[in-house]
């Protein structure tokens, strides 16, 4: 067999395609995560808060020419505040073997009555430049990974402000999430839709 016989236009394309989803950002195989401590507190009193539900979870995604698609649920961790407000999620082992596979993580946390949290000192970071601005976002997700950071909830003053974020996009788990995994956030939830009338599930 000869050596053109073998480079086919098709054969080329192919590894054209492997390289290109290798390089893509965010592609890895194995890491470590974790663990992430945090302190949840009211934004308005700095009283830490007790009972908020701390959803972490992984969503699988595959790369393609136009970039990273197809979700698919990989991991989820649940855990709840006590009276101190802490949280220690724990250290995570991340799998992405292939090239063209990545792991992205994302969290949730929800009290009813509150809004959506934010790191301490944030909403000073809006006065900063932009590239001042996104260091301090990641100096606080690395925080938020090593030694722990506060994290502020902001509490919500009227049932509309309640009823906007309850069906927002930032106070529940996607459907991708089994919902064996989402057990005391949808407890909060329930108990959020019964203060404001609403039905539960």
């Amino acid at each position: 067999m000869s050596l053109r016989s073998l480079v086919t236009p098709s054969r080329v394309a192919a590894l054209l395609a492997v390289g290109c989803l290798m390089c893509l950002p965010g592609a890895s195989a194995v890491f470590a995560e974790g663990p992430w401590k945090a302190q949840v507190v009211d934004a308005d009193s700095g009283q830490p808060l007790e009972g908020v539900v701390v959803l972490m979870y992984w969503i699988k995604y595959t790369g393609s020419w136009a970039g990273w698609a197809g979700g698919e649920y990989h991991d989820a961790e649940e855990v709840v505040t006590g009276p101190d407000g802490r949280v220690v999620i724990p250290r995570r082992w991340v799998f992405a073997l292939l090239p063209w596979r990545k792991v992205s993580r994302e969290i949730v946390i929800f009290k009813p009555g509150y809004g959506q949290w934010r790191f301490q000192g944030a909403r000073d970071w809006d006065q900063l430049s932009a590239w001042e601005s996104k260091a301090k976002l990641e100096e606080a997700w690395k925080r938020f990974e090593g030694e722990g950071v506060v994290l502020e909830l902001p509490p919500l003053q009227t049932r509309e402000e309640r009823l906007k974020f309850f069906h927002g996009p930032y106070g529940h788990a996607p459907t991708l999430v089994p919902p064996e995994r989402t057990g005391r956030l949808d407890e909060a939830r329930d108990t959020e839709a019964r203060d404001l009338g609403l039905r539960t599930r």
